[in-house]
């Protein structure tokens, strides 16, 4: 081989790694920009399956309350693994709060806002003998760190009939975490008996159903 098609294979060479490098800048460049742009989509995706998965577990929650005033006994339901999640059972408004942390906004926050109603039609504080006696709505708000908690929140009121007056509640009462210091992995749900009480000419009846994180 003479010395000039030596200098051609070198020139070659150097020329075949120069344009190597440049495709790995431009798909590097690339990636980038993509990741970039896709990042946003992928937290929005993962934001609406969490509050979907918030959703169902509070619906289903519902229904073994509503089993277990019925007919006794006990129903346990495992939660959710959302980040950043937790589960409070709320006495003093007769309900449970499930809250966890997003990244992505979704919904109109803060002062003025609107809690989102979920499967939920009556607003009414007292409804009548045969509607649902559950009112479930989703809320949000901004905190630190450019991050937002949202919360599904379910109450329960009380339900009147006439002739004669009469009312019906299911009344939550909070057993405590029996997990202690770990994070709870399951709600327990418990028949615990009546209460009986009257409201001028009503009678009120309270089915008691004891909320236990384990």
């Amino acid at each position: 081989m003479s010395g000039t098609d030596i200098i051609m294979a070198d020139r070659k060479a150097q020329v075949q790694a120069i344009s190597m490098v440049l495709i790995a800048g431009i798909v590097l460049a690339l990636a980038g920009a993509a990741y970039f742009w896709g990042k946003p989509l992928i937290e929005k995706r993962s934001t609406i399956t969490d509050v979907n998965t918030a959703k169902s577990f509070i619906l289903d929650l519902d229904r073994q309350i509503t089993e277990v005033s019925r007919n006794g006994g006990e129903k346990s339901l495992k939660i959710p693994a959302i980040p950043g999640a937790s589960f409070k059972v709320d006495e003093l408004n007769n309900g449970v709060l499930f809250r966890f942390v997003s990244s992505q906004q979704l919904m109109e926050m803060g002062e003025g806002s609107t809690a989102i109603p979920v499967e939920t039609y009556d607003d009414s504080p007292v409804g009548d003998y045969g509607d649902s006696p559950r009112r479930i709505y989703l809320t949000g708000e901004p905190v630190e760190n450019n991050q937002f908690l949202l919360a599904v929140n379910m109450t329960y009121r009380q339900l009147n009939a006439e002739n004669p007056p009469r009312g019906y509640i299911i009344r939550l009462s909070d057993g405590g975490n029996l997990a202690g210091n770990s994070a709870p992995s399951r709600v327990i749900v418990r028949f615990e008996g009546y209460n009986y009480k009257t409201d001028g000419e009503r009678q009120i009846t309270e089915t008691l159903v004891n909320v236990t994180l384990a």
